[in-house]
């Protein structure tokens, strides 16, 4: 078999890569790898760029999601009636979600009894009588979606120098954590009360 001078040419580059620890093959792999690699820098670099595009489009999904849930008075009066089997729904107060009304270190709602609806009869006699004298009442509490609260919650009179206030305590925390969506600062809530089987009851609905 003669050999011709390319074959000799082409042996020899093989026998000094091989001197030389060269290896073709290992080189093309390598070089197809960093191919790779700024390919996919490049497409990551366009999906970010889509990301941005498109929230000037629309509000991120955590602004929706965090709308208050409102309720009607005609909802909650057929919820109670038809779903608690409860009763004798009242307003009781109209207010403003204050910081204080929503810091860990507070745990309590607070109800000023200069801010109650007006002429609003909401406890019995033996109700206030224990209020005024320093007990505590337990209540259960709506949240805002119409859900009853798994813990009660204890109801306190507190006498200030300005006004005396109704507070809602205990399980506040824990109330505020599982409704954050709907209770946020400086929103307007409504505070409802009802009974069932004679129990007090509060509702408190975003407006």
């Amino acid at each position: 078999m003669e050999i011709t001078p390319q074959d000799s040419t082409t042996k020899r580059k093989h026998v000094h890569s091989a001197a030389m620890g060269y290896n073709e093959e290992a080189e093309d792999e390598y070089y197809l790898k960093k191919i790779q690699e700024l390919v996919n820098e490049k497409m990551k670099l366009l999906a970010e760029q889509q990301v941005k595009e498109e929230s000037k489009l629309k509000p991120p999904t955590e602004m929706i999601n965090s709308k208050p849930m409102v309720i009607s008075k005609r909802r909650l009066e057929e919820f109670i009636t038809n779903e608690m089997n409860g009763k004798d729904l009242k307003l009781v107060l109209k207010k403003i979600l204050y910081e204080s009304d929503l810091r860990k270190n507070q745990n309590r709602l607070s109800m000023p009894m200069n801010q109650l609806e007006k002429n609003i009869e909401f406890l019995n006699e033996n109700e206030k009588q224990d209020l005024e004298n320093g007990k505590e009442l337990e209540v259960g509490l709506l949240v805002p979606r119409l859900i009853l609260h798994k813990k009660p919650m204890m109801m306190k009179m507190w006498r200030l120098k300005s006004t005396s206030s109704y507070v809602l305590k205990t399980n506040w925390n824990e109330f505020v954590e599982e409704n954050k969506k709907d209770l946020k600062p400086h929103s307007e809530i409504q505070v409802w009360s009802f009974r069932k089987d004679n129990q007090l009851f509060f509702a408190l609905l975003c407006v």
